[in-house]
């Protein structure tokens, strides 16, 4: 027995230092892998381990058509964008109604003739499609580019031609095995930027190791940090346009990098002839035929209240810009005797059946308007022109625009002061385009008037206070205040309405017949603060009269309005509706200078 439990413990022990041989090797190995892993980890020996290799298709990435030299993605104002701009030989071309929405509104395409004309101080700039050079009046400038070309019914236009008269700013990347990149600025901030701490850090397509590379950077290149995506990935913008996601580690501190405004294009300067220094007082003289020196002496009693006078003369008469007039030298000499200045009225509203479009959009009777208006202002020793163009049409409006840059032009070389008239501004009225009227125009005068007209759906001032200062804030907007005047109504409206509100009859009321109505009736006007006006009411067989005063005390909260607002002066429809009182009170505001 003592022989076979030995035997037995010889056994067992011969097991145990076979399992010790066998298990010690392992735990050795595993610690030495602990070990190696805990220094790993703090050294950050393997970090590369995991990270995708694979090169990002930038084709594929930006949408855009493998191999394509024939578009640009668009990068604005620091944000990729889904537009596409369009590469030829090497050029930015973009649509015409793009140029004029996003980065210059003084261009005009004229269809007419095929030019592409810019008005600035020094004249007309014209270009025409295909053509590498462009024209000031008759001086030929070389580009060395492609102005533009006609795509279809798509005119394109050269993103260098463009920058010739705008701040802004672009850059082209790409061409070569990637498609192009184009950067355009048309604001400037402070982006914030980072400097890369190592060289091949890699801007990839999503914020993980997996994401494909779409480039590698070099040690000391400077990325715009867009946004964080998380603790370790940040979004960024290579400096040639490389938009993704690069990890954080790869970047020093993060600071600060303001950009330059481009501003080495002056803005459009037009020296203008009038005199700012005094206030405007102009009266509308709405005369017909030959009855225009009879009815000034009619109002002779008002004339010492205004210094610019503006009787209706000039009227476009027939599809072919022909100016009709029936302007008085003698009247002429009459209000240059008083110190009054005369701005003929330019108008087209006499004959509603000539076609404004007709003539507006064609350059050649553009000219001969202005050729005519000209040598009518020479022949009657005129002071200025005054431009009343009504209803003009949403697509006639860039067409209207260029004849007053035009005109105005034209005028200065005559030492002609000119004004032009304008509704209160509403959204349906932009294409009047008061900005580049107040570039040209010595003038921009607001018809401060016909709130409601004998087209309105319901009853109403002619020119509530409200109204009033609308006009007058949103012309400010876009007119220098010295520029421009408020016009103020001389007249009312008198409404006959039914029990429903629906209008039954409507009538125009010089403003002292306006009052005289209200007292005939034997009702009371009462001060009504939501129009700033006296109103009265009374019922008669036919139906509810209505109507809103203009009196003294509207006169005055309106003018008030004015001044608080320093605009350059005042004009009154018309010089024949006009009382002792009103013209008066105008006096106190705004009293005329003299020569």
């Amino acid at each position: 027995m003592e022989y076979n439990s030995s035997r037995e413990a010889r056994r067992r022990r011969r097991r145990r230092r076979k399992i010790l041989q066998a298990v010690i090797p392992v735990a050795v190995a595993m610690l030495l892998i602990g070990i190696i892993l805990l220094v790993a980890q703090s050294t950050g020996l393997f970090e590369g381990w995991g990270y995708s290799e694979k090169k990002a298709d930038l084709y594929a990435y930006y949408n855009m058509p493998e191999g394509n030299s024939d578009e640009a993605v668009v990068i604005e104002n620091g944000e990729t964008t889904d537009r596409k701009i369009t590469i030829r030989d090497g050029h930015m071309y973009v649509p015409y109604e793009e140029v004029i929405e996003k980065y210059n509104e003084n261009f005009y395409w004229e269809p007419s003739s095929s030019r592409l004309l810019y008005t600035t101080g020094d004249g007309v700039y014209s270009a025409s499609p295909e053509e590498n050079y462009y024209s000031l009046e008759d001086n030929g400038i070389q580009a060395g580019y492609r102005i533009c070309y006609n795509e279809g019914e798509t005119l394109m236009v050269c993103l260098d031609y463009v920058r010739v008269f705008t701040n802004f700013e672009y850059k082209l990347f790409g061409g070569v095995k990637e498609p192009y990149r184009a950067e355009i600025k048309t604001q400037w901030d402070t982006k914030v930027a980072a400097d890369v701490k190592e060289d091949d850090a890699a801007i990839r397509t999503e914020p993980d190791k997996e994401g494909e590379i779409l480039k590698e950077l070099r040690k000391g290149s400077t990325v715009t940090v867009i946004d964080s995506e998380n603790e370790k990935w940040m979004r960024v913008m290579s400096d040639d346009l490389i938009t993704g996601y690069i990890e954080e580690k790869n970047l020093g501190e993060k600071y600060d990098r303001p950009e330059t405004p481009v501003n080495d294009v002056a803005p459009i300067t037009v020296t203008p002839v009038a005199d700012y220094s005094q206030p405007i007082v102009l009266a509308w003289h709405n005369v017909t035929g030959d009855v225009s020196l009879s009815s000034l002496k009619d109002n002779d009693g008002f004339l010492q209240y205004i210094n610019v006078i503006s009787p209706t003369w000039f009227a476009v008469s027939d599809n072919e810009g022909t100016v009709e007039s029936i302007a008085s030298s003698e009247y002429v000499e009459t209000c240059h005797a008083k110190n009054i200045k005369v701005w003929g009225l330019m108008s087209n509203l006499t004959y509603p059946d000539v076609s404004t479009s007709a003539v507006l959009s064609d350059p050649a009777k553009r000219a001969y308007m202005t050729e005519q208006l000209l040598a009518y202002a020479a022949q009657y020793n005129l002071d200025g022109i005054n431009l009343d163009f009504e209803s003009i049409s949403t697509e006639d409006g860039p067409a209207y625009v260029q004849f007053i840059r035009e005109f105005c032009l034209k005028a200065h070389e005559k030492g002609l002061v000119v004004s032009v008239d304008n509704y209160v501004p509403k959204e349906y009225t932009m294409h009047y385009n008061r900005k580049e009227q107040g570039v040209f125009a010595d003038y921009v005068i607001i018809m401060g008037y016909d709130e409601h007209t004998a087209g309105s759906e319901e009853a109403g001032s002619v020119a509530s206070l409200d109204f009033v200062m609308e006009g007058i804030e949103n012309t400010l907007q876009d007119v220098p205040k010295e520029k421009v005047v408020n016009g103020l109504p001389f007249y009312v409206r008198y409404w006959t309405v039914d029990e429903n509100d629906n209008i039954l009859d409507m009538q125009t009321l010089p403003m002292s017949k306006g009052s005289e109505t209200v007292a005939a009736a034997g009702a009371e006007a009462q001060w009504d603060e939501a129009t700033g006006q006296n109103y009265a009411e009374w019922k008669t067989g036919e139906g509810t009269n209505k109507i809103w005063l203009e009196d003294e005390k509207s006169l005055r909260a309106k003018l008030d309005v004015m001044k608080a607002h320093e605009i350059g002066g005042a004009a009154v429809w018309q010089l024949a509706f006009g009382t002792g009182e009103a013209f008066s009170l105008i006096d106190e505001y705004y009293r005329p200078q003299t020569d």
